[in-house]
């Protein structure tokens, strides 16, 4: 454009000079008339030149505007790169920082817990035992604060992804309620669960998380439910169209409800509904948070119903694939059979009758429940379910009388109060009822009623030979001196012989020198980690045709995700620190041949 106006103004000056020479030399005009014309014709060539440039300027413009545009996409498109290269390098760096707080944090504090599991099976005296369980307990919320606040950020930093692997909805549900069902009979709270029979076994989703809900939910429940209260958790179908699975979950209560306002704040990050110094029940808020969170990543959401002092109910629906090779539990399976229940307590929250009444039916059985032996012995049963608070000496000698198949109905907690009476049982039943549970029940109809049997009694030809745990030798890497002496004393109060090495490396040339039972590994150690060094063993096992020994991951991270990835990595089981012995035996149990 510079060059133009430069290029215009030489023209004007050139023709204006000529214009003037002509007039003043050839038409002999004088030289304030060649001055004028001189002026004029310069005007109208600038005039012309401009107008001229007025029909080519906007191409010009537009090719300015072109090369802006271009040079500015330019730059947008290396802007946008870079900004997405920082992004990722942020949300690599989160992960990692996230994945080395959670060791970090959680490997001391496993420390604390694993030891005073240990103080506690010392020689206390009352005082110091209350203390130990003071500490147990302290250190048990912490590490749930731990846990919450690193899946809130995990969250947060977009890096939770769920996994989409078929599962048992019916054992899942049933596991995560289980979890409390301790808690809930110390609280006298009575727990009513129901898993619609119509459900497809498995289904294609995340398992961990959607556990992950469940417990979350029913914590709360119980956290803001009083003693003698009721909860009830259940999962409906409410639609099964073209391979796709519609269900409805609820945990019910009737605790402390809530208001309105606090409804609208209740799934906020460290949030409760009554925030006040004097609340009465504790925890960071960040559960709902959490469950919210995930129930929006499975594509639902989070609802809540609730009233002021007659308590709430949070519900979530969702849409999940039926698994490939899935099934339904067979209906109509025991037609014409009668089972009947013997009820003595007068609790107006137990929903046994109801949840047990709808089972049964599926299975095409009869059912009907009764307050008194005589009007059940008028209904001829081929199955009679007595719950624990009918038992009594003249309750024994009825049944024996009856010539029905019977089942104790009691609590995991309760069931060694009526150790001699159950003798007199065909099965032991626990509560809740479930599905399994009831088919377990129908079972009996296939078995002769025992009169007198010995419940735990075995064959006595049982020729297999079982090691004793004075005979495993456990091989444990961990590089941490305080779990290193945690484990020891744990596993060596159960008896095996325990062999410690404090890194992967070390664990891959011990596997190498010695056979053992069982390896217990760390994920996170110097030289060489967990994982790397399971592959080392899993090759050394297959080139020299060596028996496998099973691998279990032992690690401080309990991220959910973290059992299917390490199992994926070629290790047999995954456990978390600290060390609890009834997690150890049953660990040894599953995968050593002990006694």
């Amino acid at each position: 454009m510079k060059r133009k106006a430069t290029k215009l103004s030489f023209l004007a000056l050139g023709g204006a000079i000529l214009v003037g020479a002509v007039s003043l030399f050839v038409f002999k005009n004088t030289i304030a008339e060649a001055s004028i014309l001189a002026l004029l014709s310069g005007v109208a060539i600038v005039l012309t030149g401009l107008f001229s440039y007025s029909e080519t300027a906007p191409s010009i413009e537009e090719n300015e505007t072109t090369r802006q545009t271009q040079h500015a996409d330019s730059d947008d498109c290396a802007e946008a790169e870079a900004r997405a290269k920082k992004f990722e390098h942020e949300m690599k760096a989160t992960e990692l920082f996230l994945a080395s707080m959670s060791h970090e944090l959680r490997t001391p504090l496993n420390g604390i817990i694993g030891l005073t599991e240990v103080l506690d099976g010392t020689d206390l005296d009352d005082e110091q035992k209350e203390f130990v369980s003071l500490i147990r307990e302290s250190s048990n919320n912490l590490r749930v604060i731990v846990d919450d606040i690193l899946d809130v950020t995990k969250i947060n930093a977009g890096k939770m992804e769920l996994e989409h692997i078929p599962f048992n909805i019916f054992t899942k549900i049933e596991a995560s309620v289980a979890l409390f069902a301790s808690r809930m009979e110390d609280k006298e709270i009575t727990l009513n669960l129901f898993t619609d029979p119509t459900l497809p076994k498995e289904l294609v989703g995340d398992p961990t998380r959607f556990s992950q809900v469940i417990i979350n939910l029913v914590s709360n429940a119980l956290k803001f439910t009083p003693r003698g209260g009721h909860i009830d958790v259940s999962a409906t179908k409410t639609e099964e169209k073209n391979g796709n699975v519609t269900f409805k979950v609820s945990v019910k209560d009737n605790g402390i409800g809530m208001t309105p306002e606090q409804q609208q704040k209740i799934f906020e990050a460290f949030t409760q509904a009554d925030a006040s110094t004097t609340r009465k029940s504790g925890g960071t808020g960040l559960g709902l948070t959490i469950s919210s969170k995930i129930v929006s990543l499975m594509g639902s959401k989070l609802e809540v119903i609730s009233e002021k002092d007659k308590g709430s109910e949070f519900y979530f629906v969702l849409t999940m694939p039926k698994a490939e090779l899935s099934s339904h539990y067979p209906s109509m399976i025991h037609p014409g059979a009668h089972v009947s229940l013997l009820r003595c307590s007068d609790n107006p929250h137990d929903a046994i009758s109801q949840i047990a009444g709808t089972y049964f039916k599926y299975f095409g059985t009869s059912f009907a429940t009764y307050d008194t032996i005589d009007a059940l012995r008028e209904s001829n049963p081929d199955i009679v379910i007595v719950e624990d608070a009918c038992l009594q000496n003249d309750t024994i000698e009825a049944l024996s009388s009856l010539g029905a198949h019977s089942v104790l109905y009691t609590s995991g907690t309760r069931q060694n109060q009526f150790a001699d009476e159950a003798e007199y049982f065909d099965e032991i039943v626990f509560k809740p009822l479930t599905l399994d549970k009831t088919e377990k029940i129908l079972s009996l109809l296939k078995q002769t009623p025992v009169e007198t049997t010995h419940k735990g009694e075995t064959p006595a030809d049982t020729a297999e030979h079982k090691k004793s745990l004075d005979e495993i030798y456990i091989l444990v890497a961990e590089d941490n001196p305080i779990n290193q002496k945690l484990i020891s004393v744990v596993l060596e109060k159960l008896g095996p012989h325990v062999v410690i090495v404090s890194n992967g490396l070390e664990a891959v040339e011990a596997r190498k020198a010695q056979n053992f039972d069982l390896i217990f590994m760390d994920i996170q150690m110097p030289r060489m980690g967990g994982v790397e060094a399971t592959h080392e063993i899993l090759r050394f096992e297959k080139e020299h045709n060596l028996k496998h020994i099973p691998i279990i991951a032992l690690t401080a991270n309990a991220l959910s995700g973290d059992r299917e990835k390490y199992i994926n990595e070629g290790m047999d089981g995954y456990t978390t620190k600290p060390l609890k012995i009834d997690a150890i035996r049953k660990i040894l149990e599953e995968y050593c041949d002990i006694e």
